[in-house]
């Protein structure tokens, strides 16, 4: 199965970027495939097709990173591109809670990779996907968004949740399904 390790967002934060850049998006650049507001999420670590007999090492190394490093404080703010400008394939929206989630990233990535179950990669941005792109937009449809919505502020979470998540890759978008969940509150949950 294909997994990632991710955090979901808050429906009224989606909401405010919905109705702001995401709807600008959709109106100004044909070439954006919007994320739908529903897979917004930022991904702590992408493992990829695994087997299911993994799923306990990676649940545990889940728990351990809750309980070390939740609940986290994040501002959800501003938007960019990757790679660059120049050669965009994703437009996204900022998030800052002031390195920790780094400092979770870098212990989940050492505990797979000490497990045997994913490379370490040392690439993680704090970021929530929403839209990508097969085809260069129109650059200054792109910048003028981009500069719109440099600064601003989506609003704050508390980060009280990890998740494992199964992508489904679908002709009509990916569907995802949490398979396992870690929670400050109550630890360990599975559903």
């Amino acid at each position: 199965m294909r997994l990632f390790i991710g955090i979901r967002i808050p429906d009224e934060i989606k909401k405010r970027i919905e109705e702001s850049v995401v709807s600008d998006l959709k109106k100004k650049i044909r070439e954006a495939r919007i994320v739908p507001s529903e897979n917004q999420h930022l991904t702590l670590k992408f493992i990829g097709e695994t087997g299911e007999s993994n799923i306990p090492s990676i649940e545990k190394i889940i728990s351990v990173s809750t309980r070390k490093f939740l609940p986290i404080k994040a501002t959800i703010k501003g938007v960019g591109v990757f790679p660059d400008e120049k050669n965009v394939r994703v437009f996204w929206a900022g998030m800052d809670s002031s390195g920790q989630l780094k400092r979770v990233n870098n212990l989940i990535e050492t505990e797979l990779e000490n497990a045997g179950i994913s490379r370490k990669e040392n690439k993680f941005k704090e970021h929530i996907t929403l839209a990508r792109f097969r085809s260069i937009p129109n650059l200054s449809s792109l910048r003028e968004i981009l500069e719109r919505y440099k600064d601003e502020p989506f609003g704050m979470m508390e980060i009280r949740e990890i998740e494992i998540i199964k992508s489904d890759l679908r002709p009509s978008g990916p569907i995802y399904t949490t398979i396992f969940k870690s929670s400050v509150d109550n630890n360990i949950s599975i559903t």
